[in-house]
């Protein structure tokens, strides 16, 4: 992450908001500070003019921030991201490239999930925070990535 940050250091604070949010690139798009309520981010679902709403589970999407998150914020103008997201997109596989780690925007939402999950928070936690409409979604993903997720697991019945 460190790398992408350093590639283009003007845009780094929307990486590290992304990273440590899970947001995807149409909840992010057009999003405005005011969705911060007591240092959580509330990402409405509610139908544009075309019907689609931002979330793509169509639920709305509370996620705390940490202190990095908040740190990106004060750093991104408002509305945070006021363009096209393929435009978006576009950014991120230039910083990408440049930093030579390749991948796509979406990196940086797997990035936020993996991590949580190896630090040992919940799947149905991260299923939650990230938005997965769907828990086997969460599971398929990141089940194997949790802590001890195959013989420490057993190892720590007591019985």
């Amino acid at each position: 992450m460190r790398r992408l940050y350093r590639a283009n250091p003007a845009r780094a604070p929307l990486w590290l908001f992304m990273a440590h949010t899970g947001l995807r690139r149409g909840e992010v798009i057009g999003l405005e500070k005011i969705s911060v309520v007591a240092g959580r981010l509330f990402v409405e679902s509610d139908p544009d003019e075309t019907g689609a709403g931002r979330t793509k589970s169509g639920k709305w999407q509370e996620v705390p921030l940490n202190r990095y998150a908040r740190w990106a914020l004060r750093h991104l103008p408002d509305p945070l991201v006021p363009m096209h997201k393929d435009t978006l997109s576009d950014w991120f596989k230039k910083d990408s490239a440049r930093a030579e780690i390749g991948g796509h925007l979406h990196r940086l939402r797997h990035t936020f999930c993996a991590h949580m999950v190896m630090g040992g928070v919940p799947l149905r936690r991260v299923q939650i925070l990230a938005g997965h409409a769907d828990y086997g979604t969460t599971e398929k993903y990141y089940a194997h990535l949790t802590p001890d997720w195959d013989d420490g697991a057993v190892a720590k019945l007591r019985f």
